[in-house]
């Protein structure tokens, strides 16, 4: 049966190590929408974020296309409409700035309006993290209850958050999804907030069948997509944590192994 809906992950898996798209992986993915599959990008990022990729890769901006943005936070199309939000409540997020706080750690969250912080030093590891989803930081003396808090998050170096992911009290890991979206963040999301989840309310909104859909990635934060996918594609520089979870190890995310996957998973199968 053919695969209608290929969701991809941005950082490592679609992009180089160089922050580029090799011209295979867009060469496939275009190759995949001329036969009628559903090219969604599911990232960490929010749409701003996501926005320069799909135009390189030549997703449509329209009402008929979509992303999974904050890791499953936001599901919505490409040209901005809401189909679903999941996000935790100011009580919630205090409960998280204490814990960060605790282990003296920086804490920001996420919105659709940009990053917000109440912290006074902004550590390198949360400067590149804005820049690359191109958000803007908005400093506070007392975080504001009315934001949207979609992604709340500690950043801070490997051995860091190496350390704090450790210490997070059985409370918060019980009501909180607590994921590692990357080396440099440690994100503390709503329980209904999951690339899975997303993915799920998608192929369903969409009419797609289980069988019809397929996930690549290469984090923690893509594991909940393999279990929903029925195609799971793990990508060669994911670790061995990822890689034990999927159906199959592609090439790197610097070998075009975004390509691979679709030529031998959704084009031959089409």
């Amino acid at each position: 049966m053919a695969v209608r809906l290929i969701t991809i992950d941005v950082d490592g898996t679609l992009l180089s190590s160089g922050q580029t798209v090799p011209k295979d992986n867009i060469k496939a993915i275009q190759e995949a929408m001329s036969q009628g599959s559903k090219i969604v990008i599911a990232s960490g990022r929010p749409l701003s974020g996501i926005m320069p990729w799909l135009k390189i890769i030549g997703v449509p901006i329209a009402d008929d296309q979509f992303v999974i943005a904050f890791n499953g936070g936001v599901v919505q199309t490409t040209s901005g409409k809401l189909l679903e939000k999941n996000q935790i409540t100011y009580q919630d997020y205090e409960q998280l700035q204490a814990f960060a706080d605790q282990q003296q750690a920086y804490f920001q969250v996420e919105s659709l309006d940009g990053s917000h912080t109440i912290a006074n030093k902004i550590p390198k590891e949360a400067q590149m993290e804005n820049y690359l989803i191109n958000a803007d930081l908005q400093i506070h003396k007392k975080m504001p209850e009315q934001i949207e808090f979609i992604k709340p998050m500690i950043n801070g170096s490997k051995d860091e958050l190496d350390r704090i992911i450790k210490l997070v009290p059985t409370e918060i890991s019980r009501n909180f999804n607590v994921v590692r979206g990357a080396w440099y963040n440690l994100e503390f999301m709503s329980k209904k907030a999951s690339k899975g989840n997303a993915l799920h309310m998608l192929s369903h909104h969409l009419g797609i069948e289980n069988t019809q859909t397929m996930a690549i990635g290469d984090q923690q934060n893509d594991l909940s997509m393999f279990s929903q996918a029925h195609y799971a594609i793990a990508m060669g520089n994911a670790d061995d944590a990822i890689k034990n979870q999927a159906d199959f190890t592609t090439k790197s995310n610097d070998e075009a192994g975004v390509a691979l996957a679709i030529r031998k998973f959704a084009l031959a199968k089409s």
